[in-house]
């Protein structure tokens, strides 16, 4: 007769130790898991951006003045202040900046000979690139035509906002007819892309410096973020004319 193997019926202790074995294996499972999605992220897909580290010792004013056709420079060279302006012609800050108080602060300051005023033409990055790139680079076209041609397509440029034409060809080209530059030299800039290059160069500039939203200041190095009231900005400037 054969003889009947009589099978050990499991402990509870027994269970117990299995299953602390399957969930230590799925615990192991998943921290590697973690670790090697996180080396994935850090790999990055190798993409080339516009970006930079900020750099507290990085200075637009050096910067312009080592990338003087980069940057738009008005008032004179030895003032006791100078102003640089960053700002994105898609900004609703810096189009209520530009169209409201920056003219008032020209004829204060610039002119009289205290401030030295920079713009640094500029985009802002968004989900797709740098979109306004194109009224950046537009607006350097417009600075071949001299410091005043500049200054009005600047100011213009800002009202395309909010219409049709905002950031568009068809809206540079209406800008540039009603400040009255050669709309030939204009158009044959804009069309070869010729400061698509310098706009990048001037991103990289600004990020650099710590800009993250438009507008941004630098008041003889003072960094001013935001569309600040016209007296609080003629308070910092009388501030910085006088020490």
């Amino acid at each position: 007769m054969a003889k009947k193997v009589r099978r050990r019926r499991s402990t509870p202790a027994d269970e117990r130790k299995t299953n602390w074995l399957i969930i230590g294996g799925i615990i192991g499972l998943g921290v590697i898991g973690l670790f090697g999605l996180l080396f994935a992220s850090l790999q990055g897909s190798g993409t080339s951006t516009a970006a930079a580290t900020p750099s507290p010792s990085f200075v637009l004013e050096d910067y312009c003045a080592s990338n003087p056709d980069n940057c738009i420079a008005i008032g004179p060279a030895d003032a006791p202040v100078t102003v640089v302006e960053v700002s994105d012609y898609g900004c609703g800050h810096c189009a209520s900046f530009n169209l409201n108080s920056a003219a008032t602060l020209k004829s204060e300051y610039v002119d009289t000979g205290e401030v030295r005023w920079i713009t640094m033409p500029y985009a802002l990055g968004g989900q797709s690139g740098y979109p306004t790139l194109p009224s950046a680079a537009s607006a350097m076209c417009a600075s071949e035509q001299g410091t005043e041609a500049f200054e009005k397509y600047h100011e213009t440029l800002f009202t395309l906002q909010g219409t049709g034409n905002y950031n568009t060809r068809d809206g540079f080209l209406q800008i540039a007819q009603a400040v009255g530059l050669d709309m030939d030299a204009f158009t044959a800039c804009y069309d070869d892309g010729r400061y698509e290059s310098a706009v990048s160069n001037n991103i990289q500039a600004a990020n650099r410096s710590g800009v993250a939203a438009t507008p941004t200041f630098f008041v003889n190095g003072q960094k001013v973020e935001g569309n600040l009231p016209l007296d609080n900005f003629r308070q910092l400037l009388d501030s910085q004319v006088n020490s």
